[in-house]
């Protein structure tokens, strides 16, 4: 999660209203490549308490939806990711942000709605085009083309009413996977990204629900399936 121009996503070394910065260690790439079957988590599971964290850290306890790039495109990603921004590559592996966080701990009636929600959009392939930067920001990131299969995903999500929509820039959401958040530049992502962009595409037919812990280190809960 970061504050940027386009949305807040997962990441770390994020600057806080009140000026602190947060420095995520401790989740290693070789713990991100979990299993992205679909399950369903075991009921009574409790979320983090949170009692520990910023304020703006207390809006992602209950999780949020990401696409998680295969593990053959996310292991050349994360080495990138942990030169150009090690603090933020170390919160969570490389992700491409899909919704805000959950308003509240979903039920599960709620996450009915949600596998529902996701299952009418068909599986759809995605690629990630070259690196650039968002105007006057120190992000660098890499485009997700085509959008409008991620937009409808997004659309039909929000449509449940299960998200927070106060928070900054959720009406200018940006499909996107962050490279570096502080620091680098489009310039050292080029000659570190040394994938064909052929190489970049994937078939998306699922989606990860992510959540923290009570150190604020995000794993996958569950898994949804696109139709």
């Amino acid at each position: 999660m970061s504050h940027h121009p386009r949305e807040l996503h997962l990441g770390s070394g994020r600057v806080s209203e009140s000026g602190e910065r947060w420095n995520a260690t401790g989740f290693r790439p070789s713990a991100r490549y979990c299993s992205l079957q679909s399950s369903r988590y075991a009921p009574f599971v409790n979320f983090p308490k949170g009692s520990s964290w910023l304020t703006w850290q207390r809006d992602y306890r209950y999780g949020l939806l990401v696409i998680v790039p295969p593990p053959e495109i996310a292991s050349v990603l994360d080495a990138i990711r942990e030169r150009l921004d090690p603090v933020s590559a170390a919160t969570f592996g490389a992700h491409i942000t899909v919704t805000p966080p959950f308003a509240a701990a979903p039920s599960a009636a709620d996450e009915e709605r949600v596998e529902t929600a996701i299952r009418i959009v068909a599986s759809m392939r995605l690629q990630l085009d070259r690196p650039t930067q968002f105007s006057g920001s120190s992000v660098v990131y890499l485009p997700v083309v085509p959008t409008h299969g991620v937009y409808a995903l997004r659309t039909a999500l929000l449509s449940t009413g299960l998200f927070r929509l106060d928070l900054p820039h959720t009406s200018d959401f940006v499909p996107h996977l962050t490279l570096s958040e502080f620091g680098g530049a489009p310039e050292d992502a080029f000659r570190a990204n040394f994938l064909q962009p052929k190489a970049m595409a994937f078939l998306l037919d699922k989606v990860a629900w992510v959540v923290s812990d009570e150190a604020f280190h995000f794993t996958v809960r569950r898994t949804f399936r696109l139709g």
